[in-house]
């Protein structure tokens, strides 16, 4: 990877969201001067630590997951693979940035839902599911059937679950697929895909199904411990932490997240892998510039993302409700575009198709996507209507043309729906919702929760849509 223009990529990706941050608010009042140049400073971190994150991603973790996915493949052994496959999605998902943050959330604002037993629930769901989903792949079973029974289970259960679970039940499903674990996941199943017959549509799915689990297991979870649990009003945040002891807790967080994925990829190095010196060693310093990039893009994130857009969403909603909904439609634009797993998706899929998808296309309906799902998610915050009233048709509506979308765009689709939803979408947007709840009259802080839901589905519609139109073009031509 050419780090110089990764780093301009990443730049110009960043850069919109800090600048209509920062214009929107001076105009509201919500940062002073000080608070201006904490926010200048996050930026600044944001692009450094996405820019040297994906270099560890492409040099490291890329690579270590598709010879694991391959080793699993040689051994000839379906038990063998599903055992590792569930253990690996349990170790990955369990220290997942995105899913510590919101479970926090979850419990500050519903101190009646413990936060380990729902850490742990969401990865064993992932484990179970990236299991089924390196099924899939040895089994040759048909991605649109997979999908079409995980999504039928999850609406029978959610017929008899709360609301509020239903929320953060697919919220979690958006939150596992963060900067750690979509590209290892993706990597370890395209190493299976190449060992069996070619056939593009293997090549994706993994994230998409791995996805179902947590949102499967938090549902049951919900059933289980009653399902009556309530959002509560959030205390503001007064204390600030030093930019220092900030950067040492996400140090020692992000290690531990690492640790037994480290763990896990030297004991297959030396048992299994054993790849030579000269790769390992490469491989190796991949991971510890994935490592420095997380710790730099987190601390920028907490340092002053996070709370300028809490804050930033409460001013807005207060002034008028359709200024909120058009910044957040420009803030969905721009997110998308800063997400490290949406930057690895959209290079694979233009490569996987030798550039029949191209990236940019991929890219502007990803953000079109995102961009609609942060609107109607504060229009349902704002008027308290319950998540099934546009998850249900949401879902519906991407089953009944998964019928004409072509298969391998079902994949990327669904996987598409997963990776849009990562630490930028979970520490800002969401951020926004919960403010805009806090200031509304009559709207409850669990109405906030269900943002990422959204966004995890609006661009798999979308990107059926553009199978479609691809299919009907790709007809058109061969009529010609």
């Amino acid at each position: 990877m050419n780090i110089v223009r990764q780093l301009k990529e990443t730049s110009l990706s960043v850069l919109p969201i800090g600048a209509l941050t920062l214009v929107l608010s001076l105009i509201t009042g919500v940062m002073d001067g000080h608070g201006v140049l904490r926010f200048l400073l996050s930026c600044f971190l944001v692009i450094i630590g996405l820019t040297i994150f994906l270099t560890g991603v492409e040099i490291g973790i890329t690579p270590i997951g598709g010879r694991i996915g391959s080793a699993l493949t040689k051994s000839r052994s379906l038990i063998t693979m599903l055992i590792a496959a569930f253990v690996l999605g349990v170790i990955i998902t369990l220290p997942e940035p995105d899913v510590q943050v919101l479970a926090s959330e979850v419990h500050a604002a519903s101190p009646g839902t413990p936060t380990t037993p729902l850490v742990l629930a969401i990865a064993l769901g992932v484990g179970l599911f990236f299991a089924i989903s390196l099924s899939r792949t040895v089994l040759s079973w048909s991605m649109k059937t997979v999908m079409f029974i995980c999504y039928a289970l999850l609406f029978a259960l959610s017929i008899f679950s709360d609301d509020f679970f239903i929320s953060i039940g697919f919220d979690s499903g958006g939150a596992t697929t963060g900067p750690l674990s979509v590209p290892f996941i993706m990597a370890l199943g395209m190493g299976v895909a190449s060992m069996r017959k070619h056939n593009s549509e293997a090549d994706f799915g993994y994230v998409a199904i791995s996805s179902v689990g947590p949102v499967l297991f938090v549902l049951i979870f919900g059933l289980v411990t009653g399902g009556n649990a309530t959002a509560q009003e959030m205390a503001a945040e007064t204390d600030v932490i030093p930019f220092i002891n900030l950067l040492l807790i996400k140090l020692k967080e992000t290690g531990f997240s690492l640790l037994p994925l480290v763990v896990v990829c030297l004991l297959m190095q030396f048992f299994v892998l054993k790849t030579p010196k000269t790769e390992a060693i490469r491989e190796a310093i991949g991971v510890v510039y994935a490592y420095l990039g997380i710790v730099l893009f987190f601390t920028g994130v907490d340092y002053s993302f996070s709370s300028v857009a809490r804050n930033l969403g409460e001013a807005l909603i207060s002034i008028n409700q359709f200024l909120l909904y058009g910044a957040a439609f420009l803030f969905g634009l721009s997110v998308v575009l800063a997400e490290p797993a949406v930057i690895v998706l959209t290079e694979q899929v233009e490569e996987v198709s030798s550039g029949r998808i191209s990236r940019k296309v991929m890219l502007a309906t990803l953000a079109l996507g995102v961009a609609l799902a942060v609107v109607l998610s504060l229009i349902r915050t704002v008027y308290n209507l319950p998540i099934w009233m546009f998850l249900l048709p949401g879902y519906a509506l991407i089953i009944i043309l998964m019928i004409w979308t072509p298969g391998l765009f079902s994949a990327i689709a669904f996987d598409s729906g997963g990776v849009a939803t990562g630490p930028m979408s979970s520490a800002f947007l969401l951020p926004i919702a919960i403010g805009a709840a806090s200031g509304t009259d009559g709207a409850t802080l669990s109405s906030s929760f269900g943002m990422i839901a959204m966004i995890a589905m609006m661009p798999i519609l979308l990107i059926e849509i553009l199978g479609i139109i691809y299919r009907i073009k790709t007809t058109q031509r061969g009529n010609l």
